[in-house]
């Protein structure tokens, strides 16, 4: 988990705790964050267009860059010791109606598209609040701002318009394949003597221009103790070699001959989940991705003996709803919602 997705997590998890906490310790802007007050704090009739090339320039250069996140409601000041600090919160009006607006903006700001701009609110309660906006870094890059048409990068805590031969010793290799994970997965099932039973697709998808070659893929579980367990299926042995290793590691290799074409998807394991209290341990899931001449991507979830229990325990409770059982078991294997990268949770 980057430094992006560990802010972004604190958010979500914490609210406006964590804004708070932000303005509190003078956090600065730094290449992974961005604070934004919005031309009008979202209550005019549209997305203004102040807030629209701010969104376009973050775009742009986080994409462009290492990724990173924009704080939309927060006041940043200019402090001669820590520079550009967070200093008020300018709390967004209706900010689901703000991220609404942020979202049917995406695809028209940059060329080409960033598919994997996310956003979400924090929410006051009293109809006013923060949005967080996630722009984790693109293998699609360069992305062009459409106006004006500028390319931009993160440099420090700003978005520096980039020279055409900066840009061009950047982008101008050739493009290497990026394998992520998905999950696949129906509702999970209440069974006999309370096991709370799933089985899960683990997939691979090519985010690239590249065809990817050798692709791997090794997955670490560690089951919560007790009467559960996890097993693991390979449900494409032509395609795939496959091995296991010390109980808990099970691990696969694409044959010599088989290539993952971009934005094509494979499901090489499968894994079976019986899960029923109590658990003495915690569950702990580890998967590492990559390929031939890429960067190995890693994803590492866990999820403690108590927050296993309330996660059972809400289950079992609402288990009678598809959405209930669907939320279950993104829950337990770290999925999230939408269609971004590592830990994303296919819904079928």
């Amino acid at each position: 988990m980057d430094r992006a997705e560990e802010l972004i997590a604190r958010i979500s998890s914490l609210g406006e705790a964590a804004v708070d906490e932000l303005i509190a310790e003078r956090q600065s802007e730094e290449l992974f964050l961005d604070f934004k007050r919005s031309s009008d704090s979202g209550s005019g009739p549209r997305l203004s267009d102040s807030d629209r090339g701010s969104l376009a320039k973050a775009i742009s250069g986080f994409g462009n860059s290492e990724g990173g996140i924009v704080v939309w409601g927060v006041d940043c000041r200019p402090n001669q010791q820590l520079g550009d600090v967070a200093a008020a919160k300018i709390k967004i009006q209706n900010p689901h109606r703000f991220k609404s607006w942020l979202e049917s903006a995406v695809s028209g700001l940059t060329v080409p598209p960033h598919a994997g701009v996310r956003h979400i609110v924090v929410d006051d309660g009293a109809g006013a609040g923060f949005v967080i906006t996630h722009i984790p870094k693109s293998y699609l890059a360069p992305h062009q701002c459409v106006r004006p048409i500028q390319y931009y990068i993160r440099v420090g805590s700003n978005f520096e318009p980039v020279p055409h031969g900066v840009l061009s010793g950047m982008f101008g290799r050739t493009p290497q394949p990026v394998i992520f994970h998905m999950w696949n997965a129906p509702p999970a099932e209440l069974r006999n003597g309370g096991v709370a039973w799933f089985r899960v697709g683990l997939l691979l998808t090519n985010r690239s221009p590249a065809i990817a070659r050798h692709a791997y893929l090794s997955v670490m579980i560690l089951p919560p103790g007790g009467n559960s367990r996890i097993a693991s299926e390979f449900p494409d042995l032509q395609n795939w070699s496959a091995n296991q290793a010390f109980g808990c590691i099970t691990q696969v290799l694409a044959k010599d001959g088989f290539r993952l074409a971009p934005h094509v998807v494979v499901q090489p394991i499968t894994l079976a989940f019986w899960l029923v209290p109590p658990f003495p341990e915690r569950l702990l899931l580890k998967i590492t991705t990559g390929c031939e001449g890429s960067s190995i991507k890693e994803f590492t979830h866990r999820v403690s003996p108590d927050e296993l229990q309330a996660i059972y325990d809400q289950f079992i409770a609402e288990h009678r709803t598809e959405q209930a059982r669907r939320e279950f078991v993104r829950r337990i294997v770290g999925g999230r919602d939408g269609n971004d990268e590592a830990g994303t949770y296919e819904d079928q």
